[in-house]
Formats: structure tokens, sequence, C-alpha cells
């Protein structure tokens, strides 16, 4: 079944990946990265090149860092199996702690000695101020601050719920459940006991405390990547103001997309992990005084609906956020290949060569 599911979510992203970059499902200030940088002149092309060849280099770069993220929970979890899948659940957020690194400290540059940066004889200043949500989509900031707290509380909970396992380590969810009972000679119920009973793996704090910290890691990185992208200095020459604008939109793009992407896919494992638990946790067992029981006639376990109720919505908490990461991913594939992309322009390649 988990392979199906595997399968089913790889085969829609493919599908989701197509849709966008067939249908250009996207916003349309993506390309003004790569036109306003075709219409630039002669000698502003150096500078172009410079910024366009530094943003496809970061871009790469937390790709690969991310991607040595998710090999390295791989390659631990295979090799230390006592670890109990800690750094496969926290891997969504290792990427996200290392792209948003990248990003933070790998700055844009601004000035060009060996170019002419204002062909005018001019000098621009912008005096408009600039905050940390200017650039990029209108929810760079909201959703992924709605994702970071909604994930952070939803771990403080389940850790106060969570029980120690075998070990000791707060990975189990205890329950109390009616699943003993008491014979008598003629197996007639005479009396129901509660048993207590614990599930697992649950997300408890175990699995919650370092998801927690590498969440908080993470997100103060992205704000500071997006402070220093809005407030690094412009382009001097008066004539790539535009194309300045639109470096810091691709930026804040990538940024809050890129995070909320890797936000949904962490809680995605979270939510799974606890809804199973939770179904764990309501079968009881319904026996009933007076009642005649033997071997042969042992009573069926029947899901307590609270419990139901509690785990379908979780279920589908989990599956939304699933389809939402899939998607902000896919459209993150379009912004990151925005760059990768050459830019048809003759005087660039020459003057970039």
């Amino acid at each position: 079944m988990l392979n199906l599911l595997s399968m089913l979510l790889l085969l829609g992203f493919c599908i989701a990946v197509l849709m966008l970059v067939r249908r250009r499902v996207l916003s349309q200030r993506r390309d003004d990265l790569a036109a306003l940088a075709a219409a630039s002149s002669d000698a502003e092309a150096v500078v172009v090149g410079k910024v366009l060849r530094t943003l496809r280099s970061r871009n790469l770069a937390a790709l690969g860092a991310a991607a040595f993220g998710a090999a390295v929970a791989i390659f631990f979890t295979e090799a230390f199996p006592r670890t109990y899948g800690l750094l496969m659940v926290a891997a969504p957020a290792i990427m996200a702690v290392l792209a948003a690194a990248v990003y933070a400290f790998w700055r844009i540059p601004h000035e060009f000695p060996t170019a002419d940066p204002a062909p005018s004889g001019r000098i621009s200043a912008d005096l408009t101020p600039r905050s940390t949500g200017m650039f990029g989509p209108a929810w760079g900031i909201v959703l992924p601050g709605v994702l970071l707290i909604g994930t952070l509380g939803g771990l403080l909970v389940a850790g106060m719920f969570s029980g120690p396992d075998e070990k000791g380590l707060y990975r189990d969810l205890p329950y109390v459940s009616m699943n003993g009972a008491q014979l008598d000679e003629n197996s007639v119920v005479t009396q129901i006991h509660m048993s207590d009973g614990s599930t697992g793996p649950f997300p408890g704090w175990y699995y919650g405390l370092p998801v927690m910290g590498l969440l908080v890691i993470a997100g103060i990185l992205t704000l500071w990547a997006l402070n220093v992208n809005a407030r690094r200095p412009r382009l001097r020459s008066t004539g790539l103001q535009g194309f300045d604008h639109a470096v810091r939109t691709h930026n804040g793009y990538v940024l809050s997309t890129g995070l909320s992407a890797l936000l949904c896919f962490q809680a995605v494992p979270l939510v799974v992990l606890s809804a199973s638990s939770i179904v764990n946790a309501g079968y009881n067992t319904m026996y009933a005084i007076g009642q005649v029981y033997d071997d042969d006639a042992i009573p069926d376990s029947v899901l307590d609906p609270a419990h139901a109720a509690l785990a379908m919505s979780l279920a589908g908490v989990g599956l939304l956020l699933g389809v939402t990461g899939v998607l902000l991913l896919a459209n993150l594939v379009g912004w990151i290949g925005a760059t990768i992309m050459p830019i048809r322009r003759k005087s660039i390649e020459s003057a970039t060569a």
C-alpha cells in the first residue's frame, strides 16, 4: 500500500510539473527577468550577465544542498536503524535549513568595478522604503508563517500527549481502552476492565524537539535572506532598475515558495504518524456484561467514532498539505528554470563569454 501511494504521489508530481510548464500556469513576472535582461543595452550586458550567473549558481547550489540533506538523512537512517527514522522524519526540515543558508549567506553583487554602471552619466537612488515581504508573492510571509506556526503548535500538542516506549524514548501515544474482561466459570462476562497501552511511532518529543529546532532555524534563515534581498543596494544604472526589481521578485518567490513546499512536506509524515497512532489507540474490544464468550467466540474490535473522526480529519489535512506541497514545488521548478535557460541575446552572450 505504501509503495502504491509513493508511486501515485510521484506520478501526480510529474503530471503537475508537465501541466504547469505546458500551460504556463505561472506568474508572468517570472518572464520579466529574461525579458528585461534581453532588453538591456550593450553597456549593461556585463552587469546583467554577472547577476544572472549568480542567480543560477545560487539556485543550483540550494538544490544541491537540499539533495545532500535528503541523501544524508537516507544514509544515516539505513546505517543506524536504532534512530527509529528520526532523520527521515526531519529530512524536509534539514533540507530547508541547508537551502535557506545558501540564500542567506550568498549575496548578489551590486557593485561592478569593471563595468560602466551608468552610461548616461547619471546615478539613480531609490528612496522608497523596502520591507522584508515587499518582493515576491503576496502570501510570501503569511503562508510559510502559518505553516510554520501550525507545525510547531501541532508538535507541542503531540509532545504533551506522548509517552515513553520500551527504551524510554517519547515516541509512543499512551491510551486507555476497555480491552479486558473478567469471566466466571461459565464463560460469562462479569466485569469489564480498563487497560493501559501505547502505540507508535507517534511524533512525540523524540521527533518533535529536533524538528522544531530545525524549523525555527530554517524560518530565521529565510527571513534573513528575504531581508537581505529587500535591502540590498540597487544596481546603479538607471536602465537596470526594472531588471533589479525582477531579480528581487525572483528571489522572493524562490524563497517563499521553496520554504512553503518543504513545510508542507515536513507536516505530512507527522500528520500520518499521528493519524495512524490515533487509529490504533481507538480500537476497543466489545465485551458486554452477561454475555457468554469462549475461545471460539472472541468479540470483534471496534474503532471509537471520536478517534476515527480525528484520524480522518488529520488524514484529510495531510492530503491537502501533500497536494499543496506538490503544486508549490512544481511552481518552484518554473522559477528556478527561468535562470537556467539561456537568455536569447547575442550581445549578452558575447559580453559574458
